[in-house]
């Protein structure tokens, strides 16, 4: 299929493309990687009178370290990230299972945050780590932690003349442990769930603990495990149990929530093994 007719722009300033979303409002779309948003268009799930081409922006494609963690521009590929690192753990254990080499050479990092799809790695990767997205507008700019973006699947707490201009992840202590696991169909899928752990690991013990899953409710979901802390296989069976008896699984065409349910406990209790062992293997399937 053919997307539905269009108009173009290829801002070179972030006011360009900021006065170019204030001016068409909903009707406009933000193109950086264009791995989710041009097959939705062919498709005609989403039919944009104006497509704002950001990836001649000044300064979008910078990557650079700051006080606040590794900020990552909106055009940064996902593959760029991926083979000089990021100096988050989590985000760097993540990547490999983020689409496929064709996909990660073009998504960028940004884009998959804002694409919001709730059984995506990247947005749960965020939300496990406490990073947020700096957003712009004619108005002023913002900060939008992770934990308060996401909406639903598809949507986010942007406004729509609003603009992603970089994703911050904070970087790594050096008793920081994290691990990446997830189940789906095929390689290059999007899981059926996917788990994320980052955890502080001193002499063997956890004392502080993240837990965020993917593909078990229509955003990426914290498993509340504060305060939980310990050693050994006690602990990794303790937050598992918690996160089976929190959650509330959808069910739709790719599973049941029963299924869902086995795969978080099984999926969670794997990672905080994994990081108990300090173990820098990656491990992407259950």
């Amino acid at each position: 299929m053919k997307p539905a007719p269009f108009d173009y722009a290829s801002p070179s300033t972030v006011d360009e493309a900021l006065g170019l979303l204030a001016d068409h409002g909903g009707s406009a779309r933000v193109l950086a990687g264009g791995q989710s948003l041009l097959p939705q268009m062919a498709l005609r799930q989403v039919r944009p009178r104006l497509l704002v081409d950001v990836n001649r922006v000044a300064g979008l494609s910078t990557r650079s370290t700051t006080d606040g963690g590794a900020r990552l521009g909106a055009t940064v590929r996902q593959a760029a990230v991926l083979h000089a690192g990021s100096g988050t753990g989590l985000l760097d254990a993540a990547l490999p299972w983020v689409g496929s080499p064709g996909t990660r050479s073009r998504g960028t990092v940004v884009g998959s945050l804002c694409f919001a799809d709730p059984a995506a790695e990247l947005p749960t990767v965020l939300l496990a780590v406490g990073g947020g997205l700096e957003v712009r507008s004619a108005a002023g700019s913002r900060t939008v932690e992770a934990a308060e973006l996401y909406r639903g699947p598809g949507r986010t707490a942007l406004a729509p003349d609003e603009l992603a201009v970089a994703a911050t992840f904070p970087l790594d202590a050096d008793d920081t442990r994290s691990a990446w696991l997830e189940f789906g169909r095929r390689p290059g899928d999007l899981p059926l769930v996917g788990v994320g752990v980052v955890a502080r690991v001193r002499d063997g013990v956890v004392d502080a603990v993240r837990v965020a899953c993917a593909g078990v409710h229509d955003v990426p979901w914290a498993v509340p495990v504060a305060g939980l802390r310990g050693a050994g296989g006690g602990l990794a069976r303790e937050v598992a149990e918690v996160a089976a008896r929190e959650c509330r699984p959808v069910d739709d065409h790719r599973t049941t929530a029963a299924h869902r349910r086995v795969l978080v406990r099984t999926l969670v209790r794997r990672a905080l093994e994994q990081v108990l062992r300090s173990d820098t293997e990656v491990i992407g399937a259950a």
